[in-house]
């Protein structure tokens, strides 16, 4: 008991020390993600934490693992702040469990608590990065799901006579919502900077490295290698790739098909167990 108190007190004293260190250091950074990450009231004593003891570069394997998704999800201009940002967030859960998991031990005297307690210490922060992954998983599933319907039609408006540049800013312009489609968000994009003038090249390169994703940079490839040329070549190579995409597009739907009867499993699981003890609870009850 002494010892959790020593711990909790100890714990407390700290969150406060830091509180006051960090007072109004961080508004400036932490006020662009109000609301995008919860937490947001422990954020500048967890990036205080962050900052002085170096996480990021204690962690550097780890922290550019998160990186690397954040850059998925953001692009390599906003990857460093989400990233730090998410850190920030993972020290907050951590200070969250120790303190609560002390107080526990404390309060009722009784260590399986604690052990509960320090076991998701570990297991909450292993579920957010988990669920990260699971976000640039299903990301990447949704480029690929509209990428082979992107590539048809920039080959209908290309063989019907369109530049490569206006089939690109005319498929854009055709569709809706755009901001909810992760590929036609990294279009937009693609296409202003193409009506800025920026060089066709180094617009596909950018989409290529913002999208993150093999089958994409394939696609800009194709199109880079051909596009001077234009005529059959480019609409030749673009149908090559497109059969190819449309076959992954295939495999994904028949992969989210299978997870989502594999997830139905359990429910009826229960079901079947519930109506066994509908059926089964008379005929025992009478004997």
């Amino acid at each position: 008991m002494v010892i959790y108190g020593l711990f909790t007190f100890v714990l407390i004293a700290i969150y406060f020390t830091f509180s006051v260190a960090a007072r109004n250091k961080y508004d400036l950074i932490l006020e662009e993600f109000k609301g995008e990450y919860p937490l947001m009231f422990m954020a500048p004593v967890s990036m205080h934490i962050l900052t002085k003891f170096r996480i990021m570069e204690r962690f550097h394997t780890q922290a550019a693992n998160i990186q690397q998704k954040m850059i998925s999800l953001h692009g390599s201009r906003e990857a460093f702040k989400h990233t730090r940002m998410f850190i920030v967030q993972l020290v907050s859960i951590i200070l969250i469990c120790l303190l609560g998991s002390f107080l526990l031990a404390l309060l009722t005297g009784d260590h399986l608590l604690f052990a509960v307690g320090m076991f998701f210490t570990i297991l909450l922060p292993a579920f957010l990065i988990n669920q990260l992954s699971n976000k640039e998983k299903e990301r990447k599933h949704k480029i690929l799901l509209e990428l082979p319907e992107f590539v048809n039609k920039i080959i209908l408006l290309v063989n019907a006579g369109e530049t490569v540049q206006q089939a690109f800013i005319r498929c854009v312009e055709m569709k809706e919502n755009n901001l909810e489609s992760p590929l036609y968000h990294e279009l937009t994009e693609t296409v202003n900077r193409l009506t800025s003038n920026e060089p066709f090249p180094h617009v596909l390169n950018e989409l290529s490295k913002k999208c993150a994703i093999q089958e994409v940079a394939i696609f800009t490839t194709t199109v880079l290698l051909n596009y001077r040329k234009g005529g059959q070549d480019l609409i030749l190579s673009l149908r090559e790739l497109s059969h190819d995409l449309w076959e992954k597009r295939k495999n994904i739907s028949k992969t989210k098909g299978e997870e989502a009867s594999s997830k139905l499993v359990f429910p009826l699981i229960l079901i079947f167990v519930a109506v066994m003890i509908i059926v089964g609870y008379p005929a025992i009850s009478i004997m």
